[in-house]
């Protein structure tokens, strides 16, 4: 890894941390974290957030795919933006 990738990372991960410093999941948000999708148990996982009151119902769904270039991110990263999502009435993967 080059050495901007390093400090980009870092530098991302500092500002990550500090937006969700003492974020918590909403009382009305249900949250099924690792689901595995494919063969890889380590990679191929996914987070599923649904609000609580749409127990049962189809919902629309929105994919979160989260940016950074192949240097930077993962699905803990986005998991307060997507739980945001979901309290307006969505199943976000």
């Amino acid at each position: 890894m080059s050495r901007f990738s390093e400090i980009t990372r870092k530098n991302f991960s500092d500002s990550d941390k500090k937006r969700d410093a003492g974020l918590t999941t909403p009382d009305n948000i249900e949250r099924y974290d690792d689901i595995v999708y494919g063969a890889d148990e380590v990679w191929n996982l996914l987070d599923l957030y649904r609000p609580k009151e749409c127990d049962g119902k189809k919902l629309p769904v929105i994919v979160s795919v989260h940016g950074g270039g192949w240097v930077y991110g993962d699905k803990d990263v986005y998991q307060y933006y997507c739980m945001s999502l979901a309290q307006r009435g969505f199943a976000v993967v």
